[in-house]
């Protein structure tokens, strides 16, 4: 089963810098390889989110503050789905562990 956002985001205020917390849950712990990969689609959006903190099913992220709910909401829903599908952030797909293991063919 897929890792999805189980509860609306909760704002909290950062006092400088127009950024803010957010908090939300998801429906299972996430495996650090997934964290990565969800880590760096986050910061490498328009709001550079930083700090990602995984503890369970709870994840707190600071980012700069949205223009609205839906532009927070759709994100943290792309970058959970590109997590999912084990997305990197320059369009490819991270390699398995299985596959990265597989002795490369020699060329004839």
């Amino acid at each position: 089963m897929p890792i999805m956002r189980i509860s609306d985001p909760t704002f909290e205020e950062k006092r400088s810098d127009n950024r803010v917390f957010v908090r939300f849950r998801v429906n299972r712990a996430p495996e650090q390889s997934w964290i990565n990969t969800f880590k760096s689609h986050a910061s490498t959006s328009v709001l550079r989110a930083a700090n990602a903190i995984f503890s369970g099913n709870d994840v707190t992220l600071e980012l700069v503050r949205p223009k609205s709910r839906a532009e927070l909401t759709t994100a943290l829903d792309c970058f959970i789905e590109c997590a999912n599908l084990g997305l990197r952030t320059w369009g490819g797909v991270e390699p398995s562990p299985a596959s990265s293991r597989m002795p490369l063919r020699s060329r004839v």
